[in-house]
């Protein structure tokens, strides 16, 4: 393939891959943390209380 078209077409992808990066949803639905800010908290389900049912 010509370089004149393939490298052109190989910085266009890596843009669009970046892009999509972005915008794409992270993980549970939580927002990704800040650079320098402190991880969201996560929910521990294994310590909540058990119920019985009536």
């Amino acid at each position: 393939m010509i370089d004149r078209l393939f490298f052109p077409l190989l910085a266009f992808a890596a843009l669009a891959l970046i892009t999509l990066a972005l915008v794409w949803p992270q993980g549970m639905g939580r927002p990704s943390p800040g650079l320098f800010a402190k991880p969201a908290p996560v929910a521990n389900h294994s310590q909540a209380p058990r119920t019985t049912a009536i």
